[in-house]
């Protein structure tokens, strides 16, 4: 869900692109726009700015045309180890952070990657971002409230409600972090894999990449507001620094 905060950051995001004239063929692929927008949000905005400054002018340098080959690039110099450091932080499994970006790191060496091979790596994977992206906190935060409320208004004493709240919201959150780890891995695997394997920016577009790139951020940063700002700045500055990399054509 949207929150009031970062709905303004969007709508900043989209009038200061407007200041510069960045439109036409200096707008660039709506993937890059999209996960433009993710990473401006997740900024400290004065950085933000002129990250989207560095940003315009490598489009216009490029007339807008940017390179499929600028996803497999970022992807596996910039958010590889983001992934990898959340992941070995959490007690999760790198190597499926590894696999993913292997196949990225060929990619953009100008091997062509089939479907399969995207999807058995995507799977684990994006289960395990998932995972970490998950607002456990909150959630279980908010599950054992419900939870003692109840047992209070059912004749529990404050200790025993307190206990009964705090297992319940143990067992509930575990389960619905699973559920939505899996729901969304067995969603997005085979969609990004297919857009991926056909290198085809506007499939790619449409698989929702800055869905993905926020999962990335929240499990990084464990909703710490600093370590948010770092972690978006981290992935914005390699984002730009891919896009500097393409030479004009």
């Amino acid at each position: 869900m949207t929150t009031p905060e970062a709905a303004t950051e969007r709508e900043t995001f989209e009038a200061f692109l407007s200041s510069l004239g960045a439109d036409g063929p200096a707008a660039g692929p709506e993937w890059l726009r999209s996960v433009g927008e993710a990473l401006f949000e997740a900024m400290e905005a004065d950085a933000g700015r002129d990250w989207v400054r560095r940003m315009h002018r490598e489009l216009v340098r490029l007339d807008g045309e940017v390179p499929f080959s600028v996803v497999h690039d970022w992807h596996h110099l910039s958010v590889r180890p983001v992934l990898v450091e959340a992941s070995e932080r959490r007690g999760g499994v790198p190597a499926r952070h590894l696999a993913v970006a292997d196949l990225h790191e060929r990619a953009s060496n100008g091997e062509r990657i089939g479907e399969t091979a995207w999807t058995a790596a995507l799977g684990p994977a994006l289960r395990e971002l998932y995972e970490y992206a998950y607002p456990y906190a909150d959630a279980h935060a908010a599950a054992a409230s419900a939870a003692g409320t109840y047992a209070l208004a059912n004749g529990y004493g404050e200790a025993e409600a307190a206990a009964y709240g705090a297992s319940y919201a143990e067992l509930n959150t575990e389960a619905n972090a699973r559920s939505h780890a899996d729901s969304n891995a067995l969603a997005n695997a085979p969609a990004v894999a297919r857009a991926l394997a056909a290198t085809d920016p506007v499939a790619y577009a449409a698989t929702y990449p800055a869905a993905r790139v926020r999962a990335v951020v929240r499990a990084y940063a464990e909703q710490d507001r600093t370590r948010t700002r770092d972690v978006g700045a981290r992935l914005a500055e390699g984002l730009a620094d891919s896009l500097a990399r393409v030479a004009a054509a």
